[in-house]
């Protein structure tokens, strides 16, 4: 099939990823290519050339906002995502795509939905965004195209202003993400984006209340909220090993005994439970957003949110747990092969005009 696929500017669409977005897109494109579709990717000019990409801003708007402002200015970026995205509609509207699937944070695509040749799917990543809000207010969900969700927790923020979604999980690749380091140790890893939303405070408190040293890898986002409540915290038994690349963080985190996840909001879905489960690593978290979903008491156990005495028992619970089940389990719900096969049947009954 010919699929256009409607990006995310903020961040480029490259290794090291910004975040989860960022690494779901790029994999994504590129199982799409490999299973022999005819693949766009309308994403910002520095994201990975080897990617079928058609640039629609030259950079990614966060890094151009600080080149030029010294800051995120969001009003700033809001405008220059906006002319993209209304041009890049504007041309899609004269293509020719068996499908246009969308993963943009922006209402802009919504907004001309209707004026496509064929109906937009948009991918929902995230919790309800106030700009999309608005416009499914302003025009209805039926006229926004079709909507799929990455979990039935994000799906119930978002069922007031969509009521049809169709849920698919998102995905990691399971032939990369595997137990590449034997044997296990006996210690914590938290692994993502440093700032107050991901809670690492949390996890390094949990982990020293359960007697366990902790990695901590990952992005500094939040440079106030490093230096106030990471770096004090930092000794022998819990360090911060810097932005890995992905090769050393999947050796990291398959010796690492447990994986701590400590969102401090209702995260959609967690890609780094997935990514733990499939390297053999049992998982121990906060009960928010889908992780419910995620984590079963075959592969992880499960905290009250912000609870660090529960979280560091929950932590001590998980290490009985088998790294063989957890990436069973990986594989058989969360294999990238298997979303992508879930995408694929959504599109061929795209063309046949099945509402999803």
């Amino acid at each position: 099939m010919k699929i256009g696929v409607i990006g995310h500017l903020k961040h480029a669409i490259a290794k090291p990823y910004a975040g989860g977005l960022e690494s779901f897109t790029h994999s994504y494109i590129r199982a799409l290519v490999d299973r022999g579709h005819d693949v766009t990717l309308f994403a910002s000019g520095d994201s990975d050339p080897a990617l079928p990409l058609d640039p629609i801003v030259p950079t990614a708007t966060i890094a151009e906002s600080r080149r030029r402002l010294g800051r995120v200015h969001t009003p700033w970026v809001e405008c220059v995502e906006d002319e993209a995205y209304e041009s890049l509609m504007v041309r899609l509207a004269a293509a020719d795509f068996d499908v246009i699937h969308n993963h943009s944070l922006s209402p802009i695509p919504l907004r001309f939905a209707s004026i496509q040749p064929t109906r937009m799917i948009t991918t929902l990543h995230t919790p309800v965004l106030p700009r999309m809000q608005s416009e499914l207010e302003s025009r209805g969900s039926e006229n926004c195209g079709e909507f799929v969700n990455i979990s039935e927790a994000n799906a119930a923020v978002w069922r007031h202003w969509i009521p049809n979604q169709r849920i698919i999980h998102n995905g990691v690749d399971t032939r990369f993400w595997k137990n590449c380091c034997a044997p296990k140790q006996r210690r914590a890893i938290w692994f993502g984006r440093i700032l107050p939303d991901k809670g690492t405070h949390l996890a390094i408190a949990a982990a020293q209340r359960a007697g366990l040293p902790i990695d901590i890898v990952g992005p500094i986002a939040d440079q106030d909220y490093f230096d106030a409540e990471v770096s004090p915290k930092l000794s022998p038994s819990c360090v911060y090993l810097g932005h890995k690349t992905h090769e050393e963080l999947c050796e990291l985190v398959s010796r690492a005994a447990v994986a701590l996840v400590t969102p401090c909001w209702d995260e959609p879905f967690g890609l780094v439970v997935a990514e733990a489960l499939a390297c053999g690593t049992p998982v121990a978290a906060f009960a928010r957003g889908a992780l419910p979903e995620l984590i079963t008491p075959s592969v992880g156990r499960l905290a009250a949110p912000g609870d660090v005495p529960a979280l560091a028992a929950a932590t001590r619970d998980a290490l009985c747990l088998a790294g063989e089940v957890c990436r069973r389990v990986a594989q058989e719900k969360y294999s990238f092969d298997r979303m992508v096969s879930h995408y694929e049947t959504l599109y061929r009954r795209h063309q046949l005009g099945v509402a999803i």
